[in-house]
C-alpha cells in the first residue's frame, strides 16, 4: 500500500512505581523472576508489551463509545473475524474469496480496534518500537513474594518467591509510528496516549500491588502528509532528502493539544450523529 499519511509520536514514558517484565530464566541475576533485557545486561520494555497494554487501554474505552467497535479478542457476541477465525476462515474457503472480495469482507466485518492493532488476517497500522532505558539507578531490586491461599487469606507455607524491578522515575524513550491512519484511526491513538499522559497507564506485571505504574512525559508529534496534489511533490521530497525527523516531516508545535484536539473533534462528531467520522 502507497504511503499516503504518517503520525510519528515520540516522547519518554517514566515510572511513577517500580515494574517487572520477567525475561525468563536466561539471566544472571539469582531470583525466580529476572526482568527482561537487552543482550548487554540492560532493562527495556519490549515493543509488544507496550502494544498490548496500550490496545487493552484502547479496547476498554471503546467498548462504551458509541459508533466504535471492539471484540477485545473475545468471542463474546461479535462478528470480528479475529473473534471468530474459525467461522470465518470457513466462510472463506465455502465463497472462494479472491483477495480483493477478501480484502472488502474484512474492512466490513473486522472491529475498529482490530483495524487498528492488526488481527490474525491484517496487518497493523501501528508500529510500536522496543523502549530503551535513558534513565535509571543503574541497579536493579529483587522483592519478595508469597503465594496466598485465597480461602484462608493466609500465606501458603514454603511457597516464598522473589522477582527483579527497576526502580521508580526509571525512564525509557518510545516511538509509535501510525501509517495511513483514518480519523478514527488517529482518534484511538490519541485515546491511548492521552491514557498515558494522564497517568493511568500501566505496563508489566503485578500490577495488583502498584507496580507499573507509568506516564508520558515529553510527547512530539511528527506528521508527514501526501494527500494533498498541490502540496506531495514538495513533502515527498523532503522526505527523502531529510536525514533528521526536523528535516524529514512536521512537527506540531503543542503535541499534547493536538492529543486533546484530535479526541475532542471525533467524540464531537459522535455527538452529532455522524457515524462515519
Amino acid at each position: 500500500m502507497e504511503i499516503k499519511s504518517k503520525f510519528l509520536f515520540k516522547g519518554r514514558l517514566k515510572l511513577n512505581t517500580a515494574m517487572h517484565i520477567g525475561g525468563g530464566k536466561v539471566n544472571l541475576t539469582h531470583t525466580d523472576s529476572p526482568i527482561v533485557r537487552t543482550v548487554t545486561g540492560i532493562p527495556y520494555i519490549p515493543g509488544s508489551s507496550f502494544k498490548g497494554v496500550f490496545r487493552s487501554t484502547v479496547e476498554k474505552i471503546v467498548a462504551v463509545i458509541p459508533y466504535l467497535s471492539t471484540c477485545q479478542l473475545i468471542e463474546d457476541n461479535t462478528n470480528c473475524p479475529s473473534a471468530n477465525q474459525k467461522n470465518f476462515i470457513d466462510e472463506k474457503n465455502k465463497k472462494k474469496w479472491n483477495e480483493k472480495s477478501l480484502a472488502n469482507e474484512l474492512e466490513k466485518c473486522l472491529c475498529d480496534t482490530c483495524k487498528l492493532f492488526g488481527s490474525p488476517f491484517t496487518a497493523s497500522k501501528i508500529i510500536f518500537n522496543d523502549l530503551t532505558v535513558c534513565e535509571w539507578a543503574g541497579v536493579t531490586r529483587i522483592q519478595d513474594g508469597v503465594v496466598i491461599d485465597r480461602d484462608s487469606e493466609r500465606a501458603v507455607d514454603k511457597l516464598k518467591y522473589d522477582f527483579e524491578v527497576i526502580d521508580a522515575y526509571s525512564v525509557f524513550d518510545f516511538n509509535i509510528l501510525l501509517e495511513n491512519p483514518t480519523q478514527k484511526d488517529i482518534f484511538l491513538a490519541c485515546t491511548g496516549l492521552n491514557e498515558f499522559l494522564s497517568g493511568f497507564g500501566y505496563i508489566g506485571g503485578f500490577k495488583s500491588r502498584g507496580l507499573g505504574n507509568c506516564q508520558i512525559h515529553e510527547l512530539k508529534v511528527y506528521t508527514l502528509d501526501l494527500q494533498d496534489e498541490n502540496t506531495k511533490i514538495e513533502k515527498l521530497k523532503k522526505y527523502l532528502s531529510g536525514s533528521k525527523l526536523e528535516e524529514k516531516m512536521d512537527v506540531i508545535s503543542d503535541a499534547e493539544k493536538f492529543v486533546k484536539e484530535q479526541i475532542n473533534l471525533f467524540l464531537s462528531n459522535i455527538e452529532k450523529g455522524v457515524q462515519n467520522c
